[in-house]
């Protein structure tokens, strides 16, 4: 039985549409408007990084997480070359881009009461759209708020376990020139 998951990727200030479809042992991938091709793909270097043999070449990959605890933000070495690189399922992919950021403002601010658990960035640190920089616990729940422009980390007026209210200013982002 064929299992498709859609994913959108952000590769070095590039987005892309990923299909990464399974059947059975069989792990085939659709970049874009592409075919579904073959991909195998096995651990190597004690897990520490992938091979992996798409479109008939063969990439080394090397992954870590960002932010160094399982963020969801991406590290990641490609043949040797660091690139940035986001990825996010299609779901919160529509979800992010549906609250829109018509000003193109970087600033990251409280919707609701809560509590500053986990901030993901530090200060100097640049980020990408969709990149998660904040965890925010309200009504039991965590919510990690994401970039809304590529760009800086200026400022972080907030704490973990600070207190915040709507509209309290949790993190503000310098977007890219031309952004």
């Amino acid at each position: 039985m064929l299992m498709k998951k859609r994913y959108i990727l952000n590769y070095d200030d590039n987005q892309y549409g990923a299909v990464v479809a399974r059947d059975g042992a069989e792990t085939m991938v659709q970049v874009n408007d592409g075919d579904l091709t073959p991909a195998h793909f096995r651990p190597v270097l004690n897990g520490k990084a992938i091979s992996l043999r798409y479109g008939g070449r063969l990439h080394l990959i090397h992954l870590s997480s960002a932010d160094g605890n399982g963020g969801g933000s991406v590290k990641a070495t490609i043949g040797g070359r660091p690139v940035s690189l986001t990825v996010m399922d299609e779901l919160r992919a529509q979800a992010l881009e549906s609250l829109g950021d018509p000003a193109g403002s970087g600033t990251i601010s409280a919707d609701i009461p809560g509590l500053v658990v986990q901030i993901m960035v530090t200060v100097g640190q640049v980020v990408h759209k969709g990149e998660p920089v904040i965890v925010v616990e309200a009504m039991k729940m965590q919510n990690e708020l994401a970039a809304s422009t590529s760009g800086t980390v200026i400022e972080i007026p907030v704490a973990e376990g600070d207190s915040v209210n709507p509209g309290d200013t949790l993190v503000i982002i310098e977007p890219e020139p031309g952004v």
